[in-house]
């Protein structure tokens, strides 16, 4: 069931900053959209006129105390960055403040001017889905401004000083140019005698998802709280950190209200509480915590910078959902009209509302102009393989070399493709060609690894997953592929023990979870050290945070039926029930009911349904392969399985699924 999407790989970005027609008159009021990158995603986008005259997109961020750039734009800019010895501090680390200055940046007809901007920080997003970002706007730039953020219609108003009156009964804020500092009320536990009331003194910010405690903050709700480990991201997060360096202790805390700039939100909020022990700070040592879209995002949100003051309202417009991705194709069509150099571009953000023949036309066109473009080629060809044209897909893939192929990411599904339809020459030469051409990119090892696998070489196999491990310079990277080998070696005890390893570096992995149980060896000492484990990675997360799917499958393994059923229905309550498309749900029930083996005639009845709605999603594939391996029928399981990794052959999930059922059916072969 695992989601996987249409096509979830990052290919380098097409820019989208562009000229909009003549420059509107000077204004000390404007009104402009704000862009989400789906209806209803929490970070909001606001496009702001560039010097060069182009529009860039930047995250509207009042928790940041400077505009921080990406380091294309600055390039594209001429703006040259210079090391100051200072560094900026975030929830993800520290990182060093590189400066420049930005000449001016204009809201309609509202221009400021020049600015100082942080450039190329890390964990600064350079992409919202497939828009891409060209950095966060901090409040050197809204603190000279009043604002009004309209969440529900998706509208901002822009004003200079006196230029718009906000509400008469807002509240007083603190706000020093860097951080506003906002007096909030929160009611935390259930309803009644027994909830606990503090005013605490947060910051506003518009780029966090709720509630943020930090150290004393969270003081007086030690008994509500309860404990867990999750991933903390933010600026100063590296993309070359493994994801499991992340995790942190944290609390969680039920709020029922929050009283904030006039209104009262008493939709339950769960706030993240950190820095309440000893040990390793996050963030900044004067944070005291942060208010963000969960709170604000049903309101019209009034900020007066220069005069302090803050108000929440109900807003006055009719809701109006955005995607972003639309309105910057529209206006790229509008501006460009059929400009075949934009065909990149406009495919992507047609993918983005899964419009795929529309993409198909626009990377046709484009390629006609830049016949040799990769990555518009591999794109190309990514799509007839979701829509599963094979032949499309390889005719496509021809017009690449390897080292194109490995550098955009291509390599291991090209290959693994070629070796499901037999192909083991092609892939044999196209692995050579990318070892001679792409010796140092991680992805020319791992394909040679599922050629290796292929052919059985698993000393060969185990040499390059090894150069992979070097290249990525860690140790414990690629665990998932290393059971796989271990599996197909038939290793029970290796596979357990890289998939314990998993599971101990991240708990939340769920599949891991799953995965090492099906691996564990039948021996009662086996299980209780499973039992262990499991117990140890669930304790680790937040209750809401447990992935009740695999978690139910989990605890079958060991016999627990009464606590299958009960991780079988919260499971349903929670996940299934949020699902609001009639083949999600679908899907959803059939791989609940499957992975706690339960009612397994409807959730083939669920699975079959949802497919006839999708048919082309590995995801639900997935779900069937586990339903018929359920019911005991392995060559339906290994179909579809198959099919799965048609569709993502470089996924390892699918991978290893595929590998599994077809170790099970080998071993019900051999049995008399």
């Amino acid at each position: 069931m695992r989601r996987t999407g249409l096509i979830v790989f990052a290919l380098g970005s097409v820019a989208c900053a562009h000229r909009m027609g003549p420059m509107p008159p000077p204004a000390d009021h404007v009104e402009v959209d704000l862009l989400r990158s789906q209806p209803g995603a929490e970070k909001i986008y606001v496009q702001a006129r560039l010097p060069d005259g182009q529009l860039g997109l930047f995250m509207v961020d009042t928790g940041a105390g400077i505009t921080a750039i990406t380091q294309d734009l600055a390039d594209r800019l001429g703006i040259e960055g210079k090391a100051t010895g200072r560094s900026l501090q975030g929830l993800g680390g520290e990182a060093p403040l590189i400066q420049g200055t930005l000449e001016s940046l204009a809201f309609e007809g509202l221009t400021l001017g020049s600015l100082e901007v942080a450039v190329g920080v890390p964990g600064i997003p350079t992409h919202a889905g497939w828009m891409p970002i060209d950095g966060i706007l901090g409040n050197n730039v809204w603190g000279q401004l009043v604002l009004g953020i309209d969440y529900p219609a998706n509208r901002m108003e822009i004003s200079l000083p006196g230029a718009q009156a906000i509400p008469a009964d807002a509240q007083d804020i603190f706000f020093d140019g860097r951080h506003i500092v906002v007096e909030t009320v929160v009611v935390a536990g259930e309803p009644g005698e027994d909830a606990i009331t503090r005013s605490l003194h947060l910051e506003l910010d518009t780029g966090a998802r709720g509630i943020l405690l930090s150290g004393n903050s969270g003081q007086g709700f030690e008994s509500l709280a309860s404990e867990g480990e999750e991933p903390i991201f933010g600026v100063g997060a590296s993309e070359d950190v493994p994801v499991s360096a992340f995790y942190r202790e944290t609390r969680h805390v039920p709020i029922q209200e929050v009283h904030l700039g006039g209104q009262k939100i008493t939709s339950p909020i769960t706030a993240t509480w950190i820095n309440y022990s000893g040990g390793t700070h996050l963030g900044p040592r004067d944070l005291t915590g942060l208010i963000g879209h969960s709170v604000l995002a049903n309101h019209t949100v009034w900020i007066d910078f220069p005069n302090r003051k803050l108000a929440l309202v109900d807003s006055q417009r009719d809701a109006r959902p955005m995607n972003g991705h639309q309105v910057l194709l529209e206006q790229d069509q509008r501006r460009y009209r059929r400009r075949k150099d934009r065909g990149l571009f406009r495919a992507k953000m047609h993918l983005a509302s899964d419009e795929r023949d529309l993409a198909l036309k626009e990377l046709a066109r484009f390629l006609k102009k830049a016949p040799n473009h990769s990555e518009a080629i591999s794109l190309l060809a990514r799509i007839h393989r979701v829509n599963g044209d094979t032949e499309a897909y390889f005719q496509t893939l021809n017009r690449l070399p390897a080292k194109d192929l490995a550098q955009q990411g291509e390599l291991v599904g090209a290959v693994v493709t070629l070796l499901l339809d037999g192909r083991f020459a092609e892939a044999d030469a196209l692995t050579t060609k990318a070892l001679f051409t792409a010796p140092h990119e991680t992805s020319t090892h791992l394909a040679l690894f599922e050629v290796n696998m292929h052919q059985g070489d698993h000393p060969a196999a185990r040499s390059n997953l090894h150069r992979a491990m070097t290249l990525k310079e860690n140790p414990d990277a690629f665990l998932m592929r290393r059971s796989r080998l271990s599996l197909k070696e038939r290793d029970v005890l290796g596979t357990a023990s890289l998939l314990r390893r998993r599971l101990a570096l991240y708990p939340s992995d769920g599949f891991a979870l799953w995965a090492y149980g099906l691996s564990i060896p039948e021996s009662k000492h086996a299980s209780t050290t499973y039992e262990i484990d499991m117990n140890r990675a669930l304790h680790r997360l937040h209750s809401e945070r447990i992935p009740l799917d695999f978690a139910a499958a989990a605890t079958l393994i060991l016999g627990q039926e009464d606590r299958s059923t009960q991780f079988l229905e919260s499971g349903l309550e929670r996940d299934c029930q949020a699902a609001t498309v009639e083949q999600e749900t679908a899907n959803c029930e059939a791989w609940y009911l499957a992975m706690a083996n339960s009612d397994l005639d409807t959730a083939l009845e669920k699975i079959t349904r949802a497919l006839e709605l999708a048919p082309h999603r590995s995801d639900f594939l997935d779900t069937l392969a586990v339903v018929q391996w359920r019911r005991d029928n392995l060559e339906a399981a290994e179909q579809a399985a198959l099919a799965a990794v048609r569709l993502s052959p470089s996924d390892t999930y699918h991978l290893w699924q595929l590998d599994r059922i077809r170790v099970i059916r080998d071993a019900q072969r051999s049995q008399p």
